[in-house]
């Protein structure tokens, strides 16, 4: 668990890009700990979270003429 000033935080946000997956960034403020980043697991793309945030909320196509056409309406 590595500790920085609030300054050196603000200043300095390339400490988050830094930090190894799942360590802690301690944020203190005139010694006293304010608040801790944690550096989470990025998310794995796969085809079931595509077709979840896909337009259609994964049911079924999308198609997307019908969808321009009915705003031009």
């Amino acid at each position: 668990m590595k500790t920085v000033t609030v300054r050196e935080f603000y200043h300095n946000a390339g400490l988050v890009d830094g930090l190894p997956e799942g360590k802690q960034l301690v944020v203190t403020s005139n010694g006293k700990p304010k608040f801790i980043v944690t550096k989470g697991a990025r998310p794995r793309m796969t085809r079931e979270l595509a077709a979840k945030l896909a337009v259609s909320g994964g049911k079924g196509e999308f198609d997307g003429t019908a969808f321009l056409k009915s705003l031009k309406k």
